[in-house]
C-alpha cells in the first residue's frame, strides 16, 4: 500500500506583516495546531506515517514540514525543499513527487498550499473540483492500492482512496 499525505501548511501571519507573501510564517496558534495535527498522524499504526516530507519553500510551509518531521523523528535528509511547490498547481506537485520520491519509501508527505493541495487531493481520490477546500493546517492521508515497492508514477494509474482527514481548528 502507497500512502501519501496532503498538508496544507498551518495559520501564517500577514502579508502586511513579512514583507511579502513568500516570507510569512507560521502564528504561535498556527505552529500549535499543527503540532496537534502532526501528533494525531503519529498516533497511527505502523507503517503509516511519512518516510519522506516534500515541502513548498516557502517559510509557513517549511516551518509546517519541519515541525512534522520533528514528529515524526526523521532525520533532516528525509526533507525536500522544493521552490516550484510556492506557485505550483496539482499536476506540478504530482511531477514533483514522483521525481522525488524512491520507490522504496511507502509513505510520504507533501506540504503546500491552496488551492493547489485541495485541487490535488480531488484529483487523486477521483473526486470533483471544489468538493475538497483543506483549510490551514489539515491533512488528509490518500491510499493507493499498490505494493510497497511500487512505483510512485502509477499513481497516476490507481484511484486513490481517501483513509484520514484531520481538521487542524478540531484538534
Amino acid at each position: 500500500m502507497k500512502r501519501l499525505y496532503i498538508v496544507r501548511h498551518g495559520a501564517a501571519q500577514s502579508s502586511y506583516e513579512a514583507g511579502s507573501d513568500f516570507a510569512r510564517r507560521l502564528t504561535a496558534e498556527g505552529a500549535s495546531r499543527v503540532r496537534a495535527v502532526s501528533q494525531r498522524l503519529a498516533s497511527r499504526p505502523e507503517g503509516t506515517v511519512p518516510q519522506r516530507i516534500v515541502a513548498s519553500a516557502a517559510p509557513r510551509a517549511w516551518e509546517t514540514a519541519s515541525i512534522h518531521a520533528e514528529t515524526f523523528a526523521l532525520p533532516e535528509s528525509a526533507l525536500s525543499r522544493v521552490e516550484e511547490l510556492y506557485r505550483g498547481g496539482p499536476n506540478d506537485y504530482l511531477h514533483i513527487l514522483i521525481r522525488s520520491l524512491p520507490d522504496d519509501i511507502s509513505c510520504a508527505m507533501v506540504v503546500g498550499h491552496n488551492p493547489a493541495v485541495s485541487e490535488l487531493l480531488a484529483v487523486l481520490t477521483g473526486s470533483m473540483a471544489g468538493e475538497y477546500c483543506m483549510r490551514k493546517g489539515d491533512a488528509a492521508c490518500v491510499a493507493f492500492d499498490l505494493p510497497d515497492g511500487a512505483s510512485w508514477e502509477e499513481i497516476y494509474v490507481s484511484d486513490g482512496k481517501l483513509e484520514k482527514y484531520i481538521i487542524a481548528s478540531a484538534v
